[in-house]
């Protein structure tokens, strides 16, 4: 009764803010231009036009400078006054052969030249998910799943239209996570470093569902995650923010940022500590990131450093619970430069170096028959890329990129085979879109990459070399609905954990590396088509099928190995929708269809069929409501827990067993109070009990809340 009352003044509630909204065009032919930046200076908002030049964002009374740029056009002001009425703009921008002061340096770091339809989520939305960690943020995005043991823990499977699964002694690399351009992962396994992401830091996140190796190489061969940070502000500014919640949770994140001239400057600290929901998840997280950037004259400088503490527990099994901890300390140093060489041509370069401490340790509670002593990882990356920006020539936009990389591992387990092994990557791509006009555009792509690795003792040296390629056709209708057709291949060669690791886990499991296995590679086929049926209603539709090559699986023989699947198959199809009438109300949502097939009959695992999601936001002068509900299918799992199971030579047969079904709603209240943000959040309202893997049951009802001032 009470809810219902809360919704009554909720939609009755009188509006305090309008929309400006509007279409941005070539001046020289008329069409639509997608990817440009809109801004609003005074109050530090924006958006991107979508893939038919149209944006909307939600502005309170007064008035603002109005900033739109993208790059070969002259950068679009005009002051605007927002009253009562929303505004609609008429937007014709000026082309120019580049010149040194309407570069977007950020566009570098994100844009995959000839592929319009990567799907972006704006800051703004991202405050509406308020989610506690990053996996769980993920979780959210379009044609995005994730599986993990618990939210705060560090490995998780991500995965991107069943590109991977879960299972004990696999890890997740198929899915590139980047942050602002640069890559986030783990050399041993090649898997993202989940606790140094700066989510009160970012801006927004771009997500590629396509294998993207034609660009990026290896890695991407499942998609690519792009977490744009907010280095990029006007302003100066000053945020303190503490919350807390369920299990003894709580938050503090401190924030600054300084504006002088062409200069920018930030920092800012984050401490979280929690029990967690199970014995032995408690976690401990610190993490600082500062940045400092440099504009003159079209030429951008940027260096940026993120420190990374974590203490985390790690549960195990509901049945067989693991007494074992990690700390680990990382560290990012990134630097970037842009600049214009010559009219049209631009020049890009960027470097960084990742460190990673990683010690696994027993608990002061672990029984003495399950003591397993330290065990330690120390991880080292360096990598170089450069890239040249070619838009002087009228119809073409051409990218060219050289990149490498350098890694080593340094691992102590209780039966190391290898020592201090090295892995060099080396790549070349070359990006082009070319507007044949009409309404239609052609994108093309390709890369060759070599990766060399080098265990240090009693394996020899191996090598992996490959071609990427990608191509897209493009379609408007009406220089509005868009219609694209686009093959893309991936490529992932070996991680050092799945050619050398050996060592036995908690629960007793024995897992053994493969020197010869093979690199594993996708073909993709994609059509979609995106339809704004008005400012306030837009949806789109994709359909594509995966034919994956050689998939690495670890499987369950006497030890568990890794191998390669003879071919997997995946078709399915995407469908979202968003629909704003006005300002009070919003509803969007998205839907999800996956088929996967084994062509040997292997189970294909933890992959639901139908996945979906609907939320609606209600914002008014009271209170801001958003609800949540995520739904997905049952799901095939190897139930290699159970003592019943069949042995056919060295290959152990579990049986596949399921897990239901389910449907998890949550809502986030908010209010604002001039610069006092105050946000609560209730996950899995109805205390549902659920699993995402086998036997790790997840947290029930959450309660969280967050206070933010702006100083």
């Amino acid at each position: 009764m009470k809810l219902a009352i809360l919704t009554f003044f909720l939609v009755s509630s009188i509006l305090y803010s309008s929309n400006v909204s509007g279409a941005i065009t070539n001046s020289a032919n008329g069409k639509s231009i997608p990817n440009a930046n809109i801004y609003i200076k005074e109050l530090e908002i924006g958006s991107v036009s979508n893939s038919y030049g149209t944006f909307k964002i939600d502005v309170p009374k007064g008035q603002y400078l109005i900033q739109i740029t993208n790059i070969g056009f002259e950068t679009f002001s005009s002051l605007i006054n927002v009253e009562d009425e929303d505004i609609v703009l008429d937007i014709a921008m000026e082309p120019v052969i580049l010149k040194l002061d309407e570069v977007s340096v950020e566009a570098l770091f994100s844009t995959r030249l000839g592929y319009e339809s990567a799907k972006i989520i704006l800051k703004s939305e991202l405050k509406e998910f308020d989610r506690q960690s990053a996996a769980d943020m993920l979780r959210m995005l379009p044609g995005v799943d994730a599986q993990y043991a618990y939210p705060d823990g560090r490995n998780v499977n991500l995965s991107i239209r069943g590109s991977s699964d879960y299972k004990p002694g696999g890890y997740n690399n198929r899915v590139l996570v980047l942050l602002d351009g640069f890559p986030m992962l783990i050399p041993n396994s090649g898997s993202p470093d989940w606790s140094s992401v700066p989510m009160e830091s970012i801006e927004r996140i771009e997500i590629d569902n396509s294998p993207a190796s034609a660009q990026y190489g290896h890695n991407s061969m499942g998609g690519v995650i792009n977490l744009i940070t907010d280095h990029n502000h006007e302003k100066s500014l000053t945020t303190l923010s503490m919350g807390g919640g369920s299990f003894s949770t709580g938050t503090t994140s401190f924030s600054k940022k300084f504006k002088s001239k062409n200069w920018n400057f930030g920092f800012n600290g984050m401490t979280k500590i929690s029990d967690g929901h199970r014995n032995n998840s408690e976690h401990q997280l610190g993490k600082i990131r500062s940045f400092l950037k440099f504009n003159s004259a079209g030429r951008t400088y940027r260096l940026s450093h993120i420190a990374s503490l974590s203490d985390i527990g790690h549960p195990g099994f509901y049945h067989s619970p693991s007494f074992r901890k990690s700390k680990r300390l990382s560290n990012y140093i990134q630097g970037h430069g842009f600049y214009p060489i010559s009219e049209g041509i631009s020049m890009s370069h960027s470097i960084y170096l990742n460190t990673f401490q990683t010690e696994y340790y027993d608990s002061e509670e672990a029984p003495e028959e399950k003591l397993e002593g330290n065990r330690l990882y120390d991880d080292i990356s360096v990598g170089l890329r450069s890239e040249m920006l070619m838009t002087k020539l009228q119809r073409w936009i051409i990218m060219l990129g050289l990149d490498s990389d350098w890694s080593k591992s340094s691992v102590t387990v209780f039966n190391p085979i290898y020592n201090d092994p090295t892995q060099v990557s080396m790549g070349s791509f070359l990006q082009s879109k070319y507007s044949i006009g009409n309404g239609w555009s052609l994108g093309m792509g390709f890369r060759y990459d070599y990766r060399m690795t080098n265990p240090g003792n009693n394996y020899k040296i191996r090598t992996y070399s490959n071609y990427s390629p990608k191509l897209n056709i493009m379609y408007k209708i009406r220089d509005k609905r868009a219609f694209t057709i686009s093959y893309n291949e991936g490529f992932r060669a070996p991680s050092l954990s799945e050619l050398y690791l050996q060592h036995i886990s908690s629960y007793g499991l024995i897992q053994q590396g493969n020197p010869d296995i093979l690199p594993e590679r996708v073909k993709s086929i994609e059509m979609s088509y995106e339809h704004p049926h008005s400012d306030s209603w837009i949806w789109s539709i994709s359909t594509f099928y995966n034919q994956y090559e050689n998939m690495i699986d670890f499987v369950y023989t006497l030890p568990v190995r890794s191998v390669n699947r003879k071919g997997v198959f995946g078709s399915g199809l995407e469908y979202q929708f968003k629909f704003k009438p006005n300002q009070l109300i919003g509803v969007q949502g998205q839907y999800n269809y996956l088929n996967m097939k084994d062509e040997e009959g292997i189970p294909v695992l933890y992959r639901s069929k139908h996945r979906g999601q609907l939320s609606m936001s209600f914002n008014t002068k009271i209170i801001n409501c958003f609800l949540l509900a995520r739904y997905w299918s049952e799901q095939n799992y190897e139930d290699f827990l159970s003592h019943e199971y069949d042995l056919i030579g060295d290959k152990i047969i579990f049986p596949i067993k399921k897990l239901p079904m389910q449907v998890i709603p949550e809502i986030v209240l908010s209010r604002k109070f001039n610069t006092l943000d105050l946000s609560v959040r209730i996950s899995n309202l109805f205390n549902k009990k659920y699993e995402l893997i086998q036997d790790y049951p997840m947290p029930g009802r959450v309660l969280n809340g967050k206070i933010t001032k702006s100083l």
